[in-house]
């Protein structure tokens, strides 16, 4: 199943793709108790209630809870984002479409994209990391870092955001060995290929993280899937991420 948040009246409200439209599920569901946003469907994704998802897309009446025109927000804001490289600083997070603010300081910005693992049940240092028992999906993220003219670091208390999209696609609807990842810069491709052994990287990661502190449902960690130096931004740019099953995570560097 492949997840999105959207605006509801000015609220957070968990919707599923299905071919091609936003349909909102809780409606869909129909029970008072189902999760009303992505975050509460991550946290209590087991059983009964990815059942009652499921069950509600493969209804002949689905099409009834179709969202017109959605405005696609932010899917998820985990709960803690793991990105190995990136500055340990608190990062606010955008969504798909979102323009990303120019720092002070800055003579240009790196960019890295990055696929990220959320995960769906905690882990503990004496259960060992299982993909098919822990992770609830992927999802693309878009990351940069900023760098003054000498090209060392423009530190802010707030950090630059990171940008997360378009949707989050369950663990079991894609196998992240063939995902096949796209980078345009302004239109031109500047990277492709599937994520081989990234996904397992990305595993790999997650199980040494969870010795140290055990991961909670809703945490994330992000990996970047290619082994290029990052690419040099500047005002104006438009960036475009986009993998098989996830979609495409757009977002446009702000003019200082």
């Amino acid at each position: 199943m492949r997840f999105v948040t959207y605006d509801r009246g000015g609220q957070r409200r968990l919707g599923a793709i299905f071919e091609g439209e936003v349909v909102d599920l809780p409606d869909a569901v129909g029970h008072p108790a189902f999760p009303t946003t992505l975050e509460g469907l991550v946290s209590s994704s087991r059983g009964t209630v990815m059942d009652a998802a499921r069950t509600a897309l493969d209804r002949d009446d689905v099409f009834d809870w179709r969202v017109k025109r959605p405005r696609v927000l932010t899917p998820l804001f985990p709960a803690s984002l793991l990105s190995p490289g990136s500055l340990d600083v608190e990062r606010r997070v955008i969504g798909p479409e979102q323009e990303v603010p120019w720092p002070d300081g800055a003579a240009w910005l790196e960019y890295e994209p990055k696929v990220a693992a959320v995960l769906g049940l905690e882990t503990s240092a004496s259960e060992p990391f299982d993909p098919a028992r822990h992770l609830f999906g992927f999802t693309l993220v878009s990351d940069w870092q900023a760098r003054d003219s000498s090209g060392a670091p423009v530190v802010h208390a707030d950090g630059l955001p990171i940008a997360i999209g378009p949707c989050v696609v369950t663990a079991d609807e894609v196998d992240p060995q063939v995902m096949y990842l796209q980078v345009k810069i302004d239109g031109e491709e500047v990277a492709k290929g599937n994520l081989n052994g990234t996904a397992r990287s990305l595993y790999r990661s997650i199980e040494e993280a969870s010795r140290v502190a055990p991961f909670s449902r809703g945490d994330a960690l992000a990996l970047n899937p290619f082994r290029r130096p990052p690419d040099e931004l500047w005002p104006g740019a438009e960036v475009i991420v986009s993998a098989e099953s996830i979609g495409t995570l757009r977002n446009r560097l702000a003019a200082p």
